[in-house]
């Protein structure tokens, strides 16, 4: 069977039969499946199928996700920094520790390209995955840190605690002060020569207490000086004291016992170089340099006004919280 194609000539306006063959045919036929098949490709593009469409949605809501972690890292890095700022500004001031340095605080990292590997994804994609996982490491860092020098204030702290503890903060018995630190007329010996401490005076027997906590580093007698002394150290505090002219020890204090301050020690004498009964006081650093007394001692602090401030602050402390 032959195709035939009739169409009018323009010269003569006569019908004309033109035979229309296979090679048409087919010429034909490709032209319409070259139609079909860019129809069906520009369709697939520019119509995502169904599984294009999850895939975007849930790329989508990835980078959402990320930019909103992103702002709660950014807050949680101010918190820290508050923090910082806190421990810089008022704890290491308290105390008297030494700033973090500012490039230390940073604790910045180099060498090899830790995030390399989100290369493989496109450049916006990537960038972001870089941003994010630099700022996470970037904020565990920095609480490391900042948890280590929490750690090493809280052992500062109790380190500082422990040294007001051992201060020599209050007067050693209750008397008249009969002589100051400095050079005087020696009462027995009549010549001028240093007094390295205060001489309280006090009736025979009369409580004799240590003025900060420390260790009894020595107990002695000596017959042209102090007579019946205790020596007390205070290490943390970085000092000592000595209770001299003493008429007795009291039990159960010997070397290398601990006391604390407002403990009653001895009991006060005329032993020694001493010509009426009282209590001689120094307070030395750890080189045996005598300190003037008075600077150390509150104006009017007795062992007994010391032992009912404390025991009111552990009255306090026994009350039920309000909270």
């Amino acid at each position: 069977m032959k195709f035939r194609r009739y169409h009018i000539d323009p010269r003569t306006l006569e019908p004309v039969v033109t035979p229309f063959g296979w090679p048409r045919l087919l010429s034909f036929a490709g032209g319409l499946l070259a139609i079909f098949v860019t129809g069906w490709i520009t369709i697939d593009l520019l119509i995502p199928t169904a599984q294009e469409q999850l895939l975007v949605a849930e790329n989508q809501a990835l980078q959402e996700q990320l930019s909103e972690s992103r702002q709660r890292v950014d807050r949680l890095s101010e918190q820290l920094e508050t923090l910082s700022e806190t421990d810089r500004e008022l704890y290491r001031l308290i105390l008297q520790a030494e700033p973090i340095p500012d490039d230390v605080r940073q604790v910045g990292v180099g060498g090899i390209d830790a995030y390399a590997h989100f290369d493989g994804f496109s450049k916006s994609t990537s960038q972001l995955l870089r941003d994010h996982a630099a700022l996470l490491d970037q904020l565990e860092r920095q609480i490391n840190l900042q948890t280590a020098s929490f750690q090493y204030l809280e052992v500062l702290g109790l380190k500082r605690k422990e040294a007001l503890a051992q201060l020599p903060a209050i007067w050693p018995t209750q008397g008249r002060l009969s002589s100051n630190f400095g050079i005087r007329l020696h009462p027995i010996l009549h010549y001028k020569r240093m007094h390295s401490g205060l001489d309280i005076a006090v009736p025979m027997n009369t409580p004799v207490y240590a003025t900060g906590a420390g260790v009894i580093e020595e107990i002695g007698f000596s017959k042209i000086g102090y007579g019946r002394y205790i020596l007390i150290d205070h290490p943390e505090a970085g000092y000592k004291t000595l209770y001299g002219h003493l008429q007795q020890v009291l039990p159960g204090i010997r070397k290398g016992v601990k006391v604390v301050r407002g403990e009653q020690i001895a009991l006060s004498g005329n032993t020694g170089l001493s010509v009426a009964p009282h209590v001689h006081y120094e307070v030395r650093d750890h080189n045996n340099n005598a300190l003037d007394p008075k600077y150390f001692l509150g104006p009017s602090m007795t062992p007994q006004q010391y032992q009912q401030l404390l025991n009111r602050a552990n009255e306090l402390d026994s009350l039920p919280s309000l909270d």
